[in-house]
């Protein structure tokens, strides 16, 4: 039996994992320092992912974000998110965090958190903004303290011209897809995915960390036309995500949607029963929600 393997869109390179800087980060606060949790809302379109990358782009956000940081504070600050998205994805408000000395937290000025936002944006390039800044329990981690995350792709299904203005945030369907396009069958195959599975088929194993489970609970999926017959949004609320998982996922249920899978084919590569074939979709339609 021929197993075929998700296939990326033309033009999408593949994204890289974390650098070992920063490691520390992810660990509780260590004895004399302070954390700080705040919110970061980002255009990825120009980025390569949220991850510093060991030998690859500087261009990434958590990379901006460490030198903003450190040029504020005068010191070096490397920040941890509750999430590392891929390039070209975009965050309405991602959680993050970043430690302090403690002498440094007490030396704060009364106002220090519209201080360090209206400073931070300044000195930020416009498609990156922060906010929301306050000090973070000692047991606060912006990724392992994470109940649930929200991601959105959006689509655009229908046979007239797609919004200009929504070209980087929003996935035109290929007018081949259009035409066997049911939104229907969409609502049918997204339910395939609720629950916990193992996502194994939906990720790039060598990408998982160590003996990092493939295994997560999809709490929720919601598919709402927002203009029907043109466009509508995949709403998709889960304890954690995998390397590209959410846009493999998506594309599978878009596969399914065109009538090139079922939901009993879906049911089968999350039982790792049978492989199928299915699109990784585009970076540009998936934003993180919170």
């Amino acid at each position: 039996m021929m197993h075929l393997r998700p296939t990326p869109m033309p033009g999408f390179a593949d994204e890289v994992d974390e650098a070992a800087d920063g490691l520390q980060m992810r660990c509780l606060v260590s004895d004399g320092q302070r954390r700080v949790r705040f919110r970061v809302a980002y255009d990825g379109g120009q980025y390569s992912g949220w991850a510093r990358v060991k030998g690859g782009s500087l261009l990434t956000v958590a990379g901006l974000l460490d030198r903003a940081l450190s040029l504020h504070l005068r010191q070096k600050i490397f920040v941890c998110g509750a999430s590392r998205t891929d390039a070209g994805v975009h965050a309405q408000g991602q959680a993050a965090h970043f430690d302090i000395p403690e002498k440094l937290a007490e030396e704060r000025p009364e106002n220090w958190k519209e201080q360090w936002e209206r400073k931070l944006n300044q000195q930020l390039p416009g498609d990156i903004r922060v906010r929301n800044f306050h000090d973070a329990p000692r047991d606060f981690h912006s990724r392992f303290s994470a109940v649930s995350k929200t991601y959105v792709y959006r689509i655009h299904y229908g046979k007239d011209p797609s919004d200009p203005f929504e070209r980087f945030y929003r996935f035109q369907l290929p007018l081949g897809w259009v035409r066997s396009f049911d939104i229907d069958r969409l609502h049918t195959v997204a339910t395939c995915f609720i629950g916990s599975k193992d996502f194994a088929y939906f990720t790039q194993l060598a990408k998982l960390e160590g003996n990092r489970s493939s295994h997560r609970t999809i709490e929720d999926i919601r598919v709402v036309d927002e203009l029907p017959g043109q466009t509508c949004r995949i709403e998709i609320d889960l304890d954690g995500a995998l390397f590209r998982m959410v846009r493999n996922m998506v594309g599978c249920m878009v596969a399914g949607a065109c009538g090139r899978l079922s939901a009993e084919h879906i049911d089968e590569m999350l039982e790792a029963e049978r492989r199928y074939d299915f699109p990784c979709l585009p970076a540009h339609g998936l934003c993180l929600d919170m």
